[in-house]
């Protein structure tokens, strides 16, 4: 028998990316690609769904996710930890068995800080860089920035160290950052459209990769901000905490938000097919998934990402193109978890003939992934609105319907089906979880 063949891994993620905002992917068929249906998110939210996707885990099992006291900001040790005591999931268990591995992200959750390092080559992507080499310089100017106060220390600490190069580099991504929002107040330029890509893009097109490899991309250019108006994005991020502890829907924010998202998922299906073509040369040779974390609440039922557990936020789009020796493996189950994804790339490299999906999924939060403090001074939320948002919460999605039922209150909050046997269905899977 020859030598088994082993396949790159390549899993491209487009952050916050709705399935119904991305019919932009459909050109993924004329390359090979085959959409799997009814792909559900583990989590209404970034890191606790990347640690699912890695480890094949869900966030209650894997233990990276919020609760309270415990926020996206205020995670590193918690997720390091995890991640570590995991092995990083199929990173590590690829690195292993020989590949090389690269972590290449917008976003600064997926990085080496929360547990995504240890690997052959990382990039946290910015869109204040255009080049790959200037998103090294950021990282360098942020670690000094945190060691100076304000811009004129870190300026010194540069010129005595004789970092010359590198404060002129910051210069330059200040004066593009400045110039940007002055454009973008007197509508000359939008601001809001490029997260990270064009670095990204940079990076592929500017080397190759030693085979086999595992690839992991997470590209923003989906995601908050949607307009200049709520830059910062603290516009989104109080509708949303106001949707979480009060049930009020901002509708300025929510129009806002609906009436620019769909241009910014559209600019994200381009740049995820630029990086796809980018890395043509490898597609024969490599196993490659096209999917998102999860998508944006847009007035359906929320705001924003994060806490709410909603069609919107969960069902995202799942392509995945086989190696070229493969023949691909067909959905049998009515659903696909991401939680699965460790399981497709074991599929690919073993030559098992597995099925995929399942006729039960389900997706889990814990609370809102934000410190209230933000907003909120002591005594002005209702503590009974605190216990409720920070509970265990679970939807499940079965042939028969779906349904949220919140673990720690025992409560169906919401049901869509045969109740009877969701009902049932339902507790046997949250009992499961706890076990």
């Amino acid at each position: 028998m020859g030598e088994r063949r082993r396949p790159n891994v390549i899993l491209l993620v487009i952050d916050t990316l709705r399935e119904d905002h991305a019919g932009g992917l459909e050109a993924l068929r004329d390359l090979g690609f085959v959409k799997y249906e009814n792909a559900i998110a583990p989590s209404p939210w970034t890191l606790p769904s990347h640690v699912s996707m890695v480890t094949g885990l869900y966030p209650s099992q894997h233990g990276v996710h919020e609760a309270y006291g415990v926020y996206a900001g205020t995670m590193m040790e918690l997720s390091r930890q995890r991640m570590s005591k995991l092995d990083r999931g199929i990173i590590g268990e690829l690195m292993k068995e020989g590949y090389s591995a690269y972590v290449i992200s917008a976003n600064p959750l997926i990085s080496a800080a929360y547990g995504f390092g240890g690997v052959t080559e990382g990039l946290v992507a910015d869109g204040l860089c255009r080049r790959h080499k200037e998103c090294r310089d950021y990282e360098r100017l942020i670690t000094t920035l945190s060691r100076r106060e304000g811009y004129l220390g870190a300026a010194l600490e540069l010129v005595r160290d004789g970092e010359v190069r590198l404060l002129l580099s910051g210069l330059r991504m200040l004066t593009r950052s400045r110039l940007r929002r002055l454009a973008g107040r007197l509508g000359l330029h939008d601001p809001t459209m490029e997260k990270g890509s064009l670095a990204i893009l940079d990076f592929l097109r500017g080397r190759t990769f030693t085979e086999p490899f595992l690839m992991l991309i997470n590209i923003m250019e989906a995601h908050g901000p949607y307009t200049v108006k709520d830059m910062n994005g603290q516009l989104t991020l109080r509708a949303f905490l106001e949707a979480v502890f009060f049930n009020r829907l901002d509708e300025e924010v929510v129009n806002l938000n609906r009436q620019n998202y769909p241009r910014h998922a559209a600019y994200a299906t381009r740049r995820a097919l630029e990086i796809i073509h980018a890395l043509k040369g490898y597609l024969d040779r490599s196993l490659v998934i096209v999917t998102s974390d999860h998508g944006e609440l847009l007035g359906d039922g929320g705001v924003h990402h994060g806490y709410f557990l909603k069609d919107g936020l969960l069902r995202v789009p799942l392509w995945v193109r086989w190696p070229s020796w493969a023949r691909p493996v067909k959905q049998e189950g009515a659903f696909v978890s991401l939680a699965q994804v460790p399981s497709i790339v074991r599929a690919a490299i073993d030559g098992e003939a597995s099925s995929l999906g399942s006729d039960v999924v389900l997706a889990e939060s814990f609370g809102p992934e934000y410190r209230p403090e933000r907003f909120y001074r002591e005594g002005e939320l209702p503590r009974e609105a605190i216990k409720r948002a920070f509970s265990h919460r679970v939807r499940v999605y079965t042939r028969r319907g779906s349904a949220t039922y919140n673990v720690d209150s025992d409560d169906f909050e919401e049901v869509s089906g045969d109740v009877q046997e969701l009902t049932k269905v339902v507790r046997d899977v949250a009992s499961g979880l706890a076990h």
